[in-house]
């Protein structure tokens, strides 16, 4: 027979959150960081301001998109589907094909090859 108190002290401890992962811990000293430096950047002169933050802007998405995109990939060749990455990245799973889907050639980048016999 089990005793009620029992039940209620393990319900207790199962309540409490985990504890935080360190990439999270990261994640947000990371967001503190770009915080301040916005906030630094309020301080200039506006030109100045608006040239950084486009800078920010852009590197930031490039980084982010090209580690999303493989973290997607490698998703893929871990065998999940489409709708699973999607779920998990917030985007829906046409936006991971295309995505995930290598980017063609341009006309001045050439797979290496045999030169012509002619």
């Amino acid at each position: 027979m089990h005793d009620g108190r029992t039940y209620r002290r393990r319900k207790a401890r199962c309540d409490h959150p985990p504890p935080p992962r360190r990439w999270l811990q990261r994640a947000q000293a990371l967001h503190d960081e770009l915080s301040t430096l916005c906030n630094d950047l309020t301080h200039l002169p506006i030109e100045e301001r608006l040239t950084a933050l486009v800078h920010l802007d852009h590197t930031t998405n490039a980084f982010l998109n090209q580690t999303v995109r493989q973290a997607a990939t490698d998703a893929r060749k871990h065998q999940w589907s489409l709708r699973r990455i999607g779920t998990h990245l917030g985007r829906s799973h046409e936006q991971i094909r295309l995505l995930t889907t290598p980017e063609p050639l341009t006309g001045t980048e050439t797979p290496h090859s045999e030169p012509s016999p002619l």
